[in-house]
């Protein structure tokens, strides 16, 4: 009796993690270029040539660069969103998960895009595609400025505004977008480090 062969799902499962790596790496290549040209003024030649490969070879991955840049703002909203639900399922007081968040977003920032000042700009985006972003930015900013207001209530952290508050805390960890260099003298860690003793002496109450 001849056996059947069973799927190679394994196979399928390693081709698949493979190509995430490959848009992954497009990705990150695409925010350097787009950091250092611009968004308008880099082609899909110069992040193919970026990576080494054909442009032909890019489009097996994105059909446009708007399609990269959109992908490039998804995992900053993705990094948003872990970081708002770490942060919820921390135990401790409010300004502990605070940090929790500020922490998650940094590390999850410096991994995937490092410098990507394009995220600034949401208007190169498609409308639909920009009101998606908008949408997650907008759960991201409620989820953290709900973490505030509970940390007012807690005592853990300062009377303030929790609106403004959230917003001051995405000036601050949005704006890494433009200067963050992984050449720079400052490893991730020791960045975030910093940022979160910042920001634990600014909101924390006396």
């Amino acid at each position: 009796m001849t056996k059947r062969r069973r799927p190679a799902f394994g196979a399928a499962f390693d081709k698949e993690d493979q190509r995430t790596r490959k848009r992954q790496a497009v990705v990150r290549a695409a925010a350097v270029a787009f950091n250092e040209r611009g968004f308008s003024t880099t082609s899909m030649d110069d992040v193919a040539a970026a990576l080494g490969i054909t442009k032909p070879t890019l489009y097996q991955y994105f059909k446009s660069k708007q399609e990269i840049l959109y992908e490039c703002h998804l995992l900053a909203a993705h990094h948003g969103d872990a970081g708002v639900a770490d942060a919820n399922g921390h135990n401790g007081p409010a300004l502990e998960k605070l940090l929790v968040y500020v922490r998650r977003f940094m590390m999850g920032f410096f991994d995937d895009l490092g410098s990507c000042a394009v995220l600034l700009d949401i208007n190169s985006l498609t409308d639909k595609n920009r009101r998606e972003i908008i949408r997650r930015r907008d759960a991201v900013s409620d989820g953290v400025t709900a973490i505030i207001a509970a940390g007012i209530k807690d005592g853990s952290i300062a009377p303030c505004d929790p609106k403004l508050a959230a917003l001051f805390i995405f000036g601050v960890v949005n704006w890494m977008s433009v200067w963050y260099r992984s050449s720079g003298p400052k490893a991730p860690e020791e960045i975030a480090d910093e940022f979160l003793r910042l920001f634990r002496s600014g909101f924390q109450r006396a």
